[in-house]
């Protein structure tokens, strides 16, 4: 099943009353739409004027409604939208304006999202654009288990959506990527239609609207049609409705040549090229040009559609840009094109870290003597740090406390060495394999190198660098050393030889030396010990350092554990500081792991402590109940525990594998902790000294349990609890 009626699609009539059903098939597609109350939380449901139901008939029944955003919304409202991780999108947003505030606005604008990274601006003119319509589409991957669709006032009018339609693409090859790009569609056109109506579903299975383009008053294009059935074609899945019409040059012209109205000055585009040929027995072969950049040559196959984009963005210049199709000098007949579709680039921010101005310069100097290098140079080494901070006019050098003794700086025939070849890979994460490795004295380190993969670059580096070379606590892992020379990136970290919380929390049976060992599932007092120690180095980054530091990037997997099972938080590579005298938060492209993200951060790209704490909540979420923060197709773990715990019974929350072996108190405390942290108002949340005092409780809950010898007896929800959330005392 595709598109329309996949799993995970959704088309939202905004502003619909419930009165009027919880769902219709409208008349002109049917399509089946829905309310919108269950995706959005604010705004004000409107409805189009008597003049504008009139002029739309009744056939765009979804026209007739929609939602407001005034000024006391706030100036971001969103559409949260149910996706699979990784799996592709197209999602399209319609707006009629239709006088519904008796205002008669003649023009309107507003920003759209796609969670905080900007994906078009609404311009309505609502005498030119038939009452005031448009409609905007948007194909993106999953990054999570919701995707958020924002609607943002710029002070040019109220905001408000008529429609909000969202369509599995399936496995189409759109190159839309997870945390790097996304694409906004800025033109799709069916050539030569034979009617005036947009082709949607269900001619495509997808739901993609394509809008004719009509041409014939210009006497530069002819069209032709076919009188053969075309399927749809194999890679897009262009609808055969689509491929039956094509343009071809008129006359004895050679070219065709599109110039788009409204052409976007300095807008990245990509273009997609869809045809099929109706003629056979003479080659057709065209070149196709995006201004002068020439991006193939293409041979139509005789009724069968073929798919070919320009696979690079291709900026626009002061004119917008044209698309020319022309006949190669091999060609018998001259181009055709059935169909284009013209996308913008949505870019995500792959840097994903905002830097104090000394990193930024550092960067850029960096950048700028690798665009500069000679391509005979005789070293690939970079300049040494302190010279591209003498750039800075004699600021402070806040790198010299790299060249201190406790900080080595290796060089990559030394990681080598000490890394026996890279022999023994003991872990991998964004920003590349972790290697087992010993030095001279035999101290046991772990070597993070960066792979040429990575998203992960220099600014990760740098911000990993800085916190641990100017942050010392017991229960974060101390940086060894560095290396950066050629293009090798890599860390060195003391050693952490039992791996990381998340590991004992999947996995039932661990290997030792080659064989099986015991069940080591960890036990409950274990876990809130680990999980306080853990909470105690993010308090001390918070509290403890002269500028305070935001991990970014809290989870189980970057708390790792020692001999002891002793913890210490890992992975500084998002982490950010600030000046919290002048500055309430940080303002980022929100970035972190998949579950563990602060709601508000991603709406907002408003960064504070309390981002750190909502990641720990969903840690100490993990702890209690041994489950993964996103679980396909049961959502996320905060709304599975908020469900679970209605029941009041806290053995339907705790790990199974506990075996009732805990204080029920003790694990109501912990409950409670995790859900005051996953606040969805990061002012609602407690600071992590309070999160240490909290977990110090539990953790004296089950160990004074222990001495009263009860462990053993299973965990019986009869015990009082001390929770808000779990039963009231008796």
């Amino acid at each position: 099943m595709f598109g329309v009626y996949a799993t995970g699609s959704l088309s939202i009539d905004c502003g619909l009353d419930k009165k009027e059903g919880v769902k219709y098939s409208d008349t002109l597609d049917n399509i089946t739409y829905i309310p919108d109350d269950l995706y959005v939380d604010t705004g004000k449901k409107c409805n189009v004027d008597a003049d504008s139901q009139g002029n739309w008939g009744p056939n765009y029944r979804t026209l007739r409604t929609l939602r407001s955003f005034p000024s006391a919304s706030g100036e971001r409202n969103c559409y949260t939208l149910p996706t699979v991780v990784g799996a592709n999108y197209l999602v399209r947003m319609e707006f009629l304006y239709g006088n519904y505030d008796n205002k008669n606005s003649q023009t309107l604008e507003f920003n759209l999202t796609i969670g905080a990274n900007h994906w078009d601006t609404v311009n309505l003119n609502t005498s030119s654009d038939n009452n005031g319509y448009k409609a905007y589409e948007a194909i993106f991957a999953a990054w999570a288990s919701w995707a958020p669709l924002c609607l943002v006032n710029t002070d040019g009018g109220t905001p408000f959506v008529s429609t909000v339609e969202l369509r599995p693409l399936g496995s189409l090859p759109y190159p839309v990527a997870m945390g790097y790009q996304s694409l906004s569609l800025y033109r799709r056109w069916n050539m030569a239609p034979s009617h005036d109506d947009i082709i949607r579903y269900p001619d495509d299975v997808y739901d993609r609207y394509w809008y004719p383009l009509e041409t014939n008053s210009d006497p530069s294009y002819s069209k032709i049609d076919s009188d053969s059935s075309i399927p749809d074609s194999a890679t897009f899945a262009v609808p055969s409705a689509v491929l039956g019409t094509a343009f071809v040059p008129a006359s004895n012209n050679t070219a065709l040549i599109f110039i788009p109205s409204e052409a976007r000055s300095q807008e990245n585009l990509m273009v997609f090229l869809h045809y099929a040929d109706f003629q056979n027995g003479k080659l057709r072969q065209f070149d196709a040009y995006i201004n002068d950049w020439q991006f193939g040559t293409f041979i139509p196959t005789y009724l069968t559609g073929v798919s070919n984009f320009s696979a690079r963005w291709t900026l626009a210049n002061e004119d917008g840009f044209n698309l020319t199709l022309a006949a190669n000098p091999e060609s018998e007949l001259p181009p055709m094109i059935n169909a284009v579709e013209v996308y913008c680039l949505i870019s995500h921010d792959v840097s994903r870290t905002t830097l104090s101005q000394d990193l930024a310069i550092l960067g850029v100097a960096y950048l700028a003597w690798r665009a500069k290098r000679k391509p005979n140079n005789s070293t690939n080494d970079p300049p040494r740090v302190p010279d591209l901070m003498g750039a800075l006019g004699g600021r402070k050098n806040h790198w010299e406390h790299l060249q201190k003794p406790e900080n080595r700086r290796f060089t990559y025939d030394e990681l080598e060495k000490l890394t026996d070849n890279f022999k023994r890979l003991i872990g991998h994460g964004g920003f590349g394999h972790v290697y087992y490795g010993c030095l001279e004295d035999s101290t046991e380190v772990a070597v993070k190198m960066r792979s040429e993969l990575s998203s992960h670059g220099l600014e990760e580096f740098i911000a990993e660098v800085k916190s641990l070379t100017k942050v010392h606590h017991k229960n974060l892992v101390y940086l060894v050393g560095y290396c950066w020379e050629k293009d090798h990136l890599a860390l060195v970290y003391e050693y952490m030889s039992q791996g990381n919380l998340c590991d004992y929390l999947r996995v039932h049976v661990r290997m030792h030396k080659g064989k099986a060992g015991v069940d080591k599932t960890m036990n409950w007092v274990t876990r809130v010990r680990v999980v306080l120690e853990a909470a105690q180095g993010l308090d001390y980054l918070h509290k403890g350092c002269s500028l305070p530091i935001i991990h970014s990037d809290v989870k189980t997997s970057n708390i790792l554990l020692g001999p002891n099972l002793n913890a210490k938080i890992a992975d500084f590579g998002l982490s950010k500081t600030f000046h919290r005298d002048s500055q309430s938060h940080i303002s980022a492209t929100a970035a972190g792991s998949v579950g563990y993200i602060d709601p508000e951060y991603y709406y907002t790209g408003r960064l504070t402590e309390s981002s750190d704490v909502y990641g720990f909540g969903v840690v100490l979420l993990e702890v209690a109940t041994g489950e993964p923060p996103i679980l396909p197709g049961q959502g996320h773990i905060v709304q599975r525990v908020k469900q679970k715990i209605v029941a009041g019974s806290i053995n339907s929350i705790a790990d199974a594998r506990l075996r009732g072996a805990y204080d029920t108190s003790s694990m109501w405390k912990v409950v409670e902790t995790a859900m005051l942290c996953t606040a969805d108002i990061a002012a609602q949340r407690p600071t992590m000294a309070t999160v240490v005092a909290q977990l110090k409780e539990s953790l004296a809950l089950e160990e004074f349990q222990g001495v009263r010898g009860n462990l053993e007896n299973p965990a019986s929800d009869s015990t009082s609890s001390m929770s808000t959330f779990g039963p009231s005392p008796r």
